[in-house]
């Protein structure tokens, strides 16, 4: 309802729906024609028949909407509520990344999980089949046990490396490469070198010609050659540069081979063409020849 009351003659117009207080009759009538005065009688009638009554976080009750909103601007319990909201959702925002973090390091843990466990799988797979290999080689109904010689009777063969390194090449070997030729010359030197070595002292054995199992001892430990046959390609390739070395020796014995006319001058050139690998581009197939003849030297009698 709307009161006007007067202090000292003066007339004041007021507006109890709105808390609207003025001494000019002209603001108040325009006062009673705003959306907002008439907003707020409407909801107040409204609330007259259903008794609403505003409540504040702070426990103050107010009959009209209008009157709590204005109230609400100055409450300090209603903005610390409002505060401690804002908080609440901030830390349930970092809790929630925390959650995804935790969740996603899970998830990460869980995929590193499953390639060791295939790495494993695929591990105990290779370890039984060379078990099997290992310690099945039967000639003559007896059992020629691979680990126990390798590892008991072999323990003191030299490292592939350390066999590149003494292998000492005189010129004889690169004369005898060129009537050879690459494959064969090369090969040669290798076996040669090899059995010169006692047995027990070899850092190159083979268990299956056929199938070219061979057994490398690298880094004091024996292993078993890959399919790719890495060691003894490497092994190939330092003994054939360091024969490719001596051609400067022959040059010095036979000065004039340089020369078309003289004697020396074909063997010379052949000498130069199948030390730098002969004939051919393909090493790698090259390098399968020498390997195999290799095998069928160094194969364990068992």
């Amino acid at each position: 309802m709307d009161d006007k009351k007067g202090a000292k003659g003066a007339e004041i117009f007021h507006c109890n729906f709105c808390d609207y207080k003025t001494s000019r009759k002209y603001h108040y009538d325009r006062h009673l024609l705003t959306s907002k005065h008439q907003m707020d009688d409407a909801e107040d009638k409204k609330g007259a028949k259903g008794a609403e009554t505003y409540f504040c976080q702070c426990g103050k009750t107010y009959k009209h909407r209008q009157g709590l909103w204005k109230h609400q601007k100055t409450c300090k319990k209603e903005n610390n509520c409002c505060n401690e909201q804002k908080e609440d959702t901030n830390e349930l925002k970092l809790l929630t990344t925390l959650v995804m973090d935790v969740v996603k390091q899970n998830q990460e843990l869980t995929h590193q999980n499953n390639e060791l466990t295939n790495k494993i799988v695929d591990i105990c797979k290779n370890t039984n089949h060379t078990n099997i290999l290992h310690n099945n080689i039967n000639s003559n109904n007896k059992t020629f046990n691979l680990n126990v010689f390798l590892n008991e009777e072999c323990k003191d063969a030299m490292n592939i490396t350390d066999f590149v390194d003494s292998v000492k090449l005189q010129l004889s070997d690169l004369e005898s490469m060129g009537k050879l030729g690459y494959v064969e010359g090369i090969a040669t030197i290798i076996v040669k070198q090899l059995k010169a070595l006692d047995i027990h002292k070899r850092p190159v054995h083979c268990s299956d010609s056929k199938r070219e199992v061979m057994y490398i001892k690298d880094e004091n430990k024996w292993e078993k050659e890959n399919d790719e046959k890495k060691h003894l390609r490497k092994v190939i390739k330092k003994i054939a540069h360091k024969n490719s070395k001596l051609l400067p020796q022959f040059k010095e014995k036979y000065p004039d081979c340089g020369r078309s006319d003289s004697k020396y001058s074909d063997q010379y050139n052949k000498l130069i063409i199948e030390a730098m690998g002969g004939l051919g581009d393909n090493d790698s197939e090259k390098e399968d020849k020498i390997i195999r003849k290799i095998a069928k030297e160094v194969t364990i009698n068992k």
